[in-house]
């Protein structure tokens, strides 16, 4: 039988890992014979560079050992490296000391890769030596994303680096996925890996180590890094200064002094991948093996799936309500499918050339700074009427700017619309500061515009009045411009303003009476624009997405309730998600056009535990359409990892591991906007027992400390978010879903029984995440 033979990589610190690790490739060599692995260290040579040779060991060896008991750079390159090499890739970590377990958790990757556990050099000798399956993860690099060509890996918290960076990306018209922890608190290895390989180019924004979440951001690029440049795709990775990459592969980096050295940056990057375009792409390297590994579900999040939405967007009755301009907000919980509406929307009206749609998602950064910069310089009385001026005024800025954008061209064929467009665009271009970028960085200049002019006049203590601060606020003649805009849109077709994003404004410590103002004035500017473009026979229509828990603290502080119309996109019915994952596979090459259980049954196992698999993986998605993609994403990436057919009941096992621990991570994320001391109220459920008495839930409250009205709502809360449901007579357990999302009605099921009757259920969605008896 051919030697095993492997390369083994682990930090050099602790050196209790490399102690271990060596006694461990003795014991091989004189205790089982295995002579074939060989570590990093004896690749140590004076005057190479050491990531050479590392590399190259990588290549010649059969299998990739990797401790990752304290996370590194270097390692999680390598990692990444031998996976795009098609390398079996086995990771362990020393459970004798200290780890970092919580980073771990907290970047994603390795858990949903899985390790081994080991305590010293005999049982890590053992594992090695048990490694029989030599099988790489499987992936698909024989079809390269036409629409999203570049994969894109962002932090949590974007800086004004990372905004020139979308900027510039969205400028040279670069069509692109992304990863954003705004939106999944953790990458998956799987995801990761299958984004790399449709993708033709990579960028990656490195954080300085003063930088928030910086390391988990790095250790992440280092992965993904590692997978770009094993499966040679154009890597653009950059790095402001010298810090954080490791002198090793400080030649992957391209660094800048200042932000507009991005720019050039990112402009050769797009001519490399225009260039890959023209050349034919990437060429395929291997053909997929079963039908499970080739289906194509799309992303679970919408705005990474661009050019492929439409043909299987779910067409609802609240999208058809929204399209006819009936309603003025959509509210959905996380994931429930508001950006994928909103995308739907945006490209349905832009069918017809006439309409002006300005399709705003500012990234929460922005609005961060707005608060910081704008909120701070005004007095308490003036706060909402000056804030509603701000957002009328950007929102005349930028149907202007749309204007010129779109008939850039169209006005010089136009005798109507020529002198009309010229006197706009000499009007317009009187603030340099919102001429150029795209809406984020337009609104972050602005922004920032307004703050400086401030500070060069005014004593930084001083607030200012309404009269000051509008004098500030428009460089422009208003009345003019608002005059000429008319005029244009009397030649135009209807207006649409759609405001997507807003949740990712919100501060890490929870609302704020601030965060509220600045959604109710948005919404008061939208209505009052409306009224004004009507006045002139000009149809308008403003939408704002945001979540429903948002949307009803807005109400609670709002005077005159009732007055916006809205549809909720919280789903209750079983059967429109089975037709929603139906719409993907068929448009992932299912042929003819099958019933849901037909395709079923042909990709996955079809009963779990004595339960039907769809139903199951259903009761445990919450009902959000994302939280079920992600769920049958990490189940199909065990099989296909494992090389299964279908998924089996052991796939199922293994994915919803990795996807119940995200869930605990994602609602403890979106209890915390609400109730900010209630963020870690999910882990005071771990191992407990599946049903819960309500003096059980109460005494949760009293662990955390929270005062009497904190206690009050961390119950509702849990019932809102479907972590717990309420036990009924029959032994059902009622989630608020199937209540119709109706938190008082399921409060009063739960006020009939006397206190002491009264148990409730956590949902097994997150059985496992919280090891739930």
């Amino acid at each position: 039988m051919q030697e095993l033979t492997g390369f083994v990589a682990y930090p050099s610190q602790p050196s209790a890992i490399g102690q271990v690790i060596r006694s461990m490739i003795e014991l091989l060599q004189t205790r089982y014979g295995e002579r074939g692995f060989v570590t990093w260290e004896e690749n140590d040579i004076a005057g190479r560079c050491l990531v050479d040779p590392i590399l190259e060991r990588i290549e010649e060896n059969a299998v990739f050992v990797a401790d990752i008991t304290r996370l590194n750079f270097n390692v999680i390159y390598e990692i990444g490296y031998a996976i795009g090499r098609r390398k079996r890739v086995f990771l362990v970590r020393n459970t004798s000391l200290k780890s970092d377990a919580h980073l771990i958790k907290d970047v994603g990757i390795f858990d949903t890769l899985g390790y081994e556990p080991y305590e010293n050099s005999e049982t890590l000798a053992k594992l090695i030596i048990n490694v029989k399956d030599v099988r790489p993860i499987e992936f698909d690099d024989t079809e390269t994303s036409s629409t999203t060509p570049v994969y894109v890996v962002l932090p949590r918290v974007k800086n004004d680096a990372e905004i020139r960076i979308l900027s510039r990306i969205k400028k040279a018209r670069l069509m692109f996925r992304s990863f954003d922890p705004e939106e999944q608190r953790r990458l998956a290895a799987r995801e990761a890996i299958e984004n790399v390989a449709r993708s033709l180019g990579v960028i990656i924004p490195l954080l300085s180590s003063d930088h928030e979440n910086a390391e988990i951001h790095n250790y992440r690029a280092a992965f993904v890094a590692g997978l770009s440049q094993a499966m040679e795709k154009r890597l653009l990775l950059l790095q402001a200064g010298d810090d954080p990459v490791p002198l090793d592969y400080m030649d992957l980096v391209s660094r800048y002094k200042y932000l507009e050295q991005i720019d050039d940056h990112v402009a050769d990057f797009a001519l490399d991948i225009t260039e890959a375009f023209q050349a034919g792409a990437a060429l395929a390297v291997s053909e997929p093996k079963s039908f499970l590994e080739k289906l194509r579900l799309g992303s679970s999040i919408a705005e990474n799936e661009l050019g492929e939405l439409g043909s299987y967007y779910l067409e609802t009755d609240e999208y058809q309500r929204v399209l006819r301009g009936e309603v003025q907000v959509v509210t959905g919980r996380k994931g429930s499918g508001k950006t994928a509406l909103f995308l739907k929307l945006r490209d349905k009206l832009r069918q017809n050339k006439q309409n002006v749609i300005l399709d705003l998602k500012p990234e929460g950064y922005q609005l961060l700074r707005f608060k910081e910069e704008v909120l701070e310089l005004l007095e308490a009385g003036t706060k909402e009427h000056t804030i509603t001026a701000f957002w009328e005024y950007l929102l005349l800025l930028e149907i202007c700017h749309k204007i010129l954008q779109k008939d850039r061209n169209r006005h010089k064929r136009d005798h109507d619309l020529y002198d009309l467009y010229q006197s706009l665009a000499k009007t317009y271009a009187e603030d340099e500061y919102v001429s150029e970028g795209d809406f984020s960085e337009r609104l972050m200049k602005l922004t920032q515009r307004i703050a400086d002019d401030y500070r060069a006049t005014n004593d930084s203590k001083t607030k200012l009045a309404t009269a000051e601060v509008t004098e500030l606020l428009y460089k422009h003649d208003v009345s003019t411009l608002r005059g000429e805009m008319l005029a244009y849109l009397t030649f135009k077709g209807d207006v649409w303003i759609l405001f997507d994003n807003l949740d990712k404004g919100w501060p890490p410590h929870g609302l704020g009476a601030e965060d509220l103002l600045m959604l109710r004035s948005l919404l008061d500017a939208m209505s009052k624009l409306q009224r004004s473009l009507e006045k002139n026979e000009i149809n308008c229509t403003g939408v704002i997405f945001i979540r429903n828990d948002v949307y009803d603290l807005m109400i609670e502080h709002t005077p005159d309730r009732g007055k916006l119309s809205r549809v909720t996109l919280d789903w209750t019915d079983s059967e429109l998600l089975r037709e929603m994952l139906r719409q993907r596979f068929l448009y992932s090459g299912v042929e003819g056009d099958p019933s849901f259980d037909q395709i079923w049954r042909r990709i996955v196992v079809s009963h779990i535990g004595g339960e039907e698999s769809s139903q199951y993986l259903i009761e445990r998605s919450l009902m959000r359409p994302r939280a079920l993609l992600e769920l049958f994403q990490y189940c199909r990436s065990h099989a296909v990892n494992l090389g299964h057919a279908r998924i089996e009941p052991e796939d199922i096992e293994q994915g919803e591991e990795a996807y119940s621990t995200d869930q605990v991570t994602n609602i403890g994320f979106e209890i915390q906007d609400i109730l900010p001391e209630g963020r870690d109220v999910l882990y005071t459920l771990v191992e407990s027992p599946v049903q819960l008495r309500a003096a059980d839930i109460e005494r949760i409250g009293e662990e955390m400390g929270l005062d009497g009205t904190a206690k009050e709502k961390i119950v509702d809360l849990l019932l809102w978010y479907g972590v717990v449901g309420f036990i009924r007579d029959d032994g059902e357990c009622t989630y608020v879903h199937q209540v119709k999302y109706d938190l008082k009605r399921l409060k009063a099921l739960v006020s009939k029984k006397e206190p002491e009757h009264v148990v409730y259920g956590i949902n097994p969605a997150f059985w496992r995440g919280l090891e739930i008896k």
